[in-house]
């Protein structure tokens, strides 16, 4: 089979950039690889699904304001024979609280993300209180609050991503890739563990936990990793003013799901792989006292589901790894390494993938600082403070 443009990997990246090559009528004939068609091992069904402008790095920043603009406009950019995709989009904001002693980093992050155009309040220890009355702020010394951040149906969105750029051309073969095929300084072919041949023009490889496995293959070192996480959905009779999704310095995240709450406590600690086993007393032992501490209401929650999902976590900075692999293969393209922002950064990946192939260059957002260069002279590009 010859393609002009094939995909590793169908998740919410590669389909979005799919969807983005797609929807120009320039990109030729395109195809999708992808294994797991109903996205059972995906980390994108298994995530909260969140869209926030507080980071620190200005392209994170631009990304996640392109992809709230266009997550609010998805059910119709997506819709599929008259019918929308609807992604039960939530703007209710996200909370970011600084607890663990250093908090000139989010007042730096605030003045950088409020000159890019984001709305964020900052707010010192009586101003939170007053805002959320239902929080523990004794040990705050401050928070910024971002009132038009928003959490979709990650699933959903990966759905209509899917739906749409089939709808568009796009073929989704399934199957695995299992070995390249490379000539002339350009990659050729990639081989199926069916057996079939897929050649292409170019490649994307968006292969999300699984990237550096396939990219090692065909000699491309990347620093991507499985990293597994528990997510908990609670619930508590307790009266709570409406929240937005918060996260701390100190890593907890939680916000409103349904009539409760999901969220939990990454153990950054453990080990690379896919630990897909829940812990049976990490919630009870190391979650609740945590939850009940920011959040006293808690203490008497109910545990109603635990689940384990994963991010494909970047070793080098857990910043995305987005462009052409420079000193490479030419043809060679890459989106990965996104370390749980998969979500909220899918749209602005698969327009600047677009521009990048079509185009040459990027036209709309320029993230050339995301580029594999870093990555090969050993510069990592980090976020300061909550990643």
């Amino acid at each position: 089979m010859k393609v002009d443009i094939a995909i590793i990997g169908g998740g919410i990246v590669g389909s979005a950039a799919a969807y983005f090559l797609a929807r120009t009528g320039r990109a030729g004939k395109v195809a999708v690889v992808e294994p797991d068609p109903s996205y059972e091992f995906s980390a994108t069904p298994a995530a909260n699904g969140g869209i926030r402008q507080l980071f620190s790095l200005p392209e994170n920043i631009e990304m996640a304001r392109y992809g709230l603009d266009f997550y609010a406009r998805f059910h119709k950019e997506m819709a599929t024979g008259g019918v929308p995709a609807d992604i039960g989009l939530k703007r209710r904001g996200y909370l970011f609280i600084s607890d663990d002693g250093d908090h000139a980093r989010m007042e730096a992050n605030h003045r950088l993300q409020e000159s890019l155009g984001a709305r964020v309040d900052l707010l010192d220890r009586d101003a939170l209180k007053a805002r959320f009355p239902s929080l523990n702020v004794r040990d705050v010394a401050l928070a910024v609050h971002s009132p038009d951040d928003a959490w979709i149906n990650p699933h959903a969105a990966l759905m209509g991503f899917r739906d749409k750029a089939r709808a568009l051309g796009v073929d989704y073969v399934k199957d695995r890739v299992a070995g390249w095929r490379a000539g002339g300084g350009l990659a050729r072919e990639v081989i199926l563990a069916s057996g079939a041949v897929l050649a292409a023009d170019s490649f994307v490889l968006a292969a999300g936990a699984w990237s550096g496995e396939v990219g090692a293959m065909i000699g491309l070192s990347l620093p991507v990793e499985p990293m597994c996480r528990e997510s908990h959905y609670f619930v508590t009779t307790n009266e709570i003013e409406p929240l937005p999704f918060i996260k701390t310095e100190t890593h907890l995240a939680f916000g409103p799901e349904g009539e409760g709450y999901a969220g939990g406590l990454p153990d950054w600690d453990q080990p690379a792989g896919f630990h897909l086993d829940s812990h049976p007393t990490r919630f009870e032992e190391t979650v609740w006292p945590r939850l009940a501490h920011r959040l006293p209401p808690l203490e008497t929650l109910k545990l109603r589901r635990t689940w384990v999902g994963h991010y494909a976590r970047n070793t080098h900075d857990l910043t995305a790894i987005v462009g052409r692999w420079e000193g490479g293969l030419e043809n060679v393209y890459m989106a990965c390494g996104y370390s749980g922002h998969g979500i909220m950064h899918a749209p602005a990946s698969g327009l600047a993938l677009a521009e990048l192939i079509l185009e040459g260059g990027y036209r709309s957002l320029d993230i050339s600082a995301f580029g594999y260069g870093r990555i090969a002279a050993g510069r990592p590009y980090r976020e300061q403070g909550i990643v």
